[in-house]
């Protein structure tokens, strides 16, 4: 199964955020890609999205695929995180395990 959700970025996410984010990506069975003008990242790798948030501006718009068995489930939590930061992200100490 493949879920495709369009998104605007409505600001650059902090460091937390993006980490939380891929730990989050991780958890499903599902293969992730964030894409945005021409350019595609794996959702599960912390180099890529970091370089990804990076590209992209504020207001733009970006494509959050998932595709696999819970791709719906993934979708629909992940562009949560990436429509707004969650609070709980930016309280957590930084950790890359």
């Amino acid at each position: 199964m493949m879920k495709t959700t369009k998104l605007k970025v409505h600001k650059q996410h902090s460091m937390n955020a993006l980490i939380s984010f891929v730990k989050q990506a991780k958890s499903f069975g599902s293969h992730v890609t964030l894409y945005h003008d021409g350019h595609s990242v794996n959702g599960k790798s912390l180099t890529s999205v970091i370089a990804f948030n990076l590209m992209v501006n504020e207001a733009d718009p970006i494509l959050l695929i998932a595709e696999g068995p819970d791709a719906e489930e993934a979708t629909a939590k992940l562009s949560e995180l990436l429509k707004s930061e969650p609070e709980s992200a930016a309280d957590q100490p930084l950790s890359f395990m």
